[in-house]
């Protein structure tokens, strides 16, 4: 099989498919037909674009069929005001209820997270839930302990990020790492992929934000990713190959309160050219 197919049944000749392809591999024939260029075969990223933007079906990858990609329905993005409650409402959450999240309910999350943009369409972003809450607790735990080996060593970022702090704390039975969350969501990638670390952010975002219509809280976990990648005792829990690095993580779970009120932030410093 080709590149792609047409079917020139359905095929009207628009041209959306050359025009919305990012690397220029289509063109349109004589006939008024797409048509792969030369090299087409090495230059795809298999983004899809070219088949989610026709509106009769008539152009199939040979990698995904437009009958195998669902229809988006009329009607289906959200207007101004949902999105900006929807983003202006969320919070980051650190305290959460014991109960377990099911299985299927982060999977589906990371389902929809997974398509969140990533350079060339690489798609290299690698997920590990810790859903054993001990296991969470454990990271947490190691996260303290790599935090006192930089306070004895001096560490600069030690007293710049006031490890002081959150390790006195831990001491006294308050845990600022993992905020007694049952479950951690990972996302890594290989450490010399340059595209790997904002793709994981990227989709560690679109991740947070899915969450939410799950009444599930999130919070990034900052402090046990910077211990994944610097503390063999901590990575050892999660068994992530040493060449990845961990470039995402969230604390997940249901959410002790709920928020009545968006609060203020700092007015957009914007410059216009």
């Amino acid at each position: 099989m080709s590149l792609f197919t047409v079917d020139a049944l359905l095929c009207k000749g628009d041209g959306r498919c050359c025009q919305v392809c990012p690397v220029g591999i289509i063109a349109m024939d004589s006939k008024g037909y797409p048509v792969a260029v030369a090299g087409a075969e090495e230059r795809c990223i298999n983004c899809g674009h070219c088949v989610a933007v026709c509106p009769h079906g008539a152009l199939s990858l040979k990698s995904m069929a437009a009958s195998d990609c669902a229809l988006l329905p009329q009607g289906w993005n959200l207007t101004p005001p949902q999105v900006e409650l929807f983003l202006k409402g969320r919070r980051s959450i650190r305290l959460f209820k014991k109960d377990i999240v099911e299985r299927a309910i982060i999977e589906r999350v990371i389902d929809a997270a997974r398509y969140a943009p990533s350079g060339t369409n690489r798609q290299p972003v690698r997920w590990v839930v810790v859903h054993d809450t001990a296991k969470v607790r454990q990271i947490a735990r190691e996260t303290i302990e790599w935090m006192r080996s930089l306070i004895v060593e001096k560490s600069s970022m030690a007293e710049s990020l006031r490890f002081d702090y959150l390790v006195s704390g831990w001491d006294a039975g308050r845990d600022f790492i993992c905020r007694g969350a049952p479950h951690l969501v990972l996302l890594y990638g290989l450490k010399d992929d340059m595209i790997a670390p904002g793709s994981c952010m990227l989709a560690g975002e679109y991740f947070e934000l899915a969450a939410l219509p799950h009444g599930l809280g999130t919070c990034w976990a900052g402090y046990a990713t910077m211990a994944l990648n610097k503390w063999p005792a901590a990575a050892g829990i999660v068994n992530i190959s040493s060449k990845c690095a961990c470039f995402a993580g969230f604390l997940v779970g249901y959410p002790q309160n709920g928020y009545a009120r968006i609060p203020l932030r700092n007015e957009p410093r914007i410059t216009w050219r």
